[in-house]
């Protein structure tokens, strides 16, 4: 008689990935199993575009909300609903170097920090990846564009949302919704592996220079290392 060997493998937890926006929020959200393998990914956005809005992809006009709080609430009430069953999410941090005029600066960082407030309220707990490093763990290099994202996305190896539905990147900026998602995917890509380091499920030490540099730099900012660091929570 041959004896089969089944390995059975545990959802342990669930992870997300935000990168926020105004106007289009990414969301990735992955199931992961005991060896903190993905064992299913969903991934969630917004449009302005009725041919790209799914169950998944929420349809809005700007002109339906009377004040932008209104807006606010609209975007944050859909990221709460999706992530009120992970346990940890990761958000792309404020960038300190953003264009725009100085109201669209405090806007964003406004409603970042009502995202990052109510997520907080919910007993999440969160770690802020500056955008360098994400592009950095994601592709190599950390000043690489959204065409350089959405490449490195396609050539992915591990199980990833299928965005096929959505338009391509075609230049250096990006396109809504395909690079928010991207992006949101590349930052729950990051908490992953940094889970996985901490649970010495993969080696730093054997890995590439670029993710020794990323989980264990110290900047004045955050003068403790990632793989030394908690995770921000209630």
């Amino acid at each position: 008689m041959v004896s089969i060997g089944i390995q059975i493998y545990i959802l342990v937890m669930k992870i997300a990935g935000l990168d926020l926006s105004i106007s289009s929020s990414g969301i990735v959200i992955e199931e992961l199993d005991n060896n903190l393998d993905i064992v299913d990914v969903k991934c969630y956005g917004f449009t302005q575009r009725k041919k790209y809005s799914m169950d998944n992809i929420i349809l809005y006009d700007t002109k339906d909300f009377s004040h932008k709080y209104a807006r606010y609430l609209f975007v944050v009430q859909h990221i709460l609903e999706w992530c009120k069953d992970v346990d940890y999410v990761a958000i792309e941090d404020y960038a300190y170097g953003a264009s725009g005029s100085i109201g669209m600066v405090f806007d964003l960082a406004e409603f970042e920090g009502f995202v990052k407030l109510n997520l907080f309220n919910e007993g999440k707990a969160m770690r802020f990846y500056p955008i360098n490093t994400i592009k950095k763990f994601f592709t190599g290099y950390g000043l690489s564009d959204k065409i350089s994202m959405y490449q490195a996305f396609v050539k992915y190896k591990f199980t990833k949302p299928d965005i096929s539905y959505l338009p391509i990147v075609d230049n250096g900026h990006g396109v809504a919704t395909t690079s928010d998602i991207v992006d949101a995917y590349a930052i729950c890509e990051l908490l992953r592996q940094e889970l996985r380091f901490k649970q010495k499920m993969d080696d730093l030490k054997a890995c590439p220079k670029f993710l020794n540099e990323i989980f264990t730099k110290k900047t004045d900012k955050n003068p403790s290392s990632y793989m030394k660091m908690g995770f921000v929570k209630k």
